[in-house]
């Protein structure tokens, strides 16, 4: 028997944190996530337990912080 697929509503919103652009990372209405500017890279960080992921670009961060949403969730 195969379990039924699940469609996730994931959203992505642009803010702004002093004077840097970020990116926030919602499931549902549930914020997951960020990416932040970091030196000429950028950085991915989970918030429930503010994990830091070092990366090349906003896609990697985006990528990174979904695996490890959907690796990690409960």
């Amino acid at each position: 028997m195969t379990k039924k697929a699940k469609a996730i509503e994931v959203s992505v919103q642009d803010s702004e944190r002093n004077h840097q652009a970020i990116q926030q990372v919602f499931i549902g209405r549930r914020l997951i996530g960020e990416v932040l500017p970091d030196n000429g890279r950028f950085k991915a960080v989970m918030l429930k337990d503010e994990t830091e992921f070092r990366v090349r670009s906003q896609e990697e961060g985006l990528e990174t912080i979904l695996q490890q949403y959907h690796l990690h969730q409960h």
